[in-house]
């Protein structure tokens, strides 16, 4: 059987051809298109935002070497970021070091309210209000300072200050074992005490 169509059934026909057929088209394809966008943004946006693999709040971390015990890190909050080309350990709220010597005595620390670990050079960058002091009582002021775990040796490309039972030395840049000792100051200036000699 054939179905036959009116003139007016043709121009509906036509109609919806030639108009409703373009407009859902258009609609699918807006829909499709925004969600491809989006899903494009939430794949650029989770790539940007650096998640951390370990949080740990209250930590320690012992470093021992033939079962002495050579540094204790204290830290309110350490960040471990393990799944990236660089892994590093950041302490967003700080962090204290402290040293000790052959006989398990403390000899030295370092304290700071900023500070990064590189896991593959072993070296820490600690930032904002470092503080380190030795055995002798030498204190050392400055915003950067550098700890090298290999070399066993604390670097500043920076202003320092150090005070000690002699003064006080400014400078630019500085260099000192781990455990403060043997340090020096590069372009220093200061005030040095001289006694009396009768």
């Amino acid at each position: 059987m054939k179905l036959l169509l009116s003139d007016q059934d043709n121009i509906h026909l036509l109609f919806f051809k030639s108009r409703i057929i373009p407009v859902i088209s258009g609609i699918i394809l807006l829909f499709s298109s925004c969600q491809s966008n989006d899903i494009e943004k939430i794949n650029t946006v989770t790539t940007q935002i650096n998640v951390p693999s370990q949080s740990v709040t209250n930590a320690e971390i012992i470093y021992s070497e033939l079962a002495l015990t050579k540094v204790i890190i204290k830290s309110p909050e350490i960040n471990r970021y393990l799944t990236i080309e660089e892994p590093y350990s950041e302490f967003p709220k700080g962090m204290y070091v402290q040293f000790f010597d052959s006989t398990q005595k403390p000899n030295s620390f370092i304290r700071s309210n900023y500070a990064i670990y590189n896991e593959k050079t072993k070296i820490w960058v600690a930032e904002h209000d470092v503080v380190a002091v030795n055995s002798e009582g030498d204190t050392l002021n400055t915003e950067y300072l550098v700890w090298d775990q290999n070399t066993e040796k604390i670097t500043s490309d920076r202003f320092v200050r150090i005070v000690n039972k002699d003064g006080i030395i400014h400078g630019k840049g500085f260099e000192a074992n781990q455990d403060m000792t043997g340090w020096k100051i590069n372009q220093t200036s200061g005030t040095i005490k001289v006694s009396n000699e009768k």
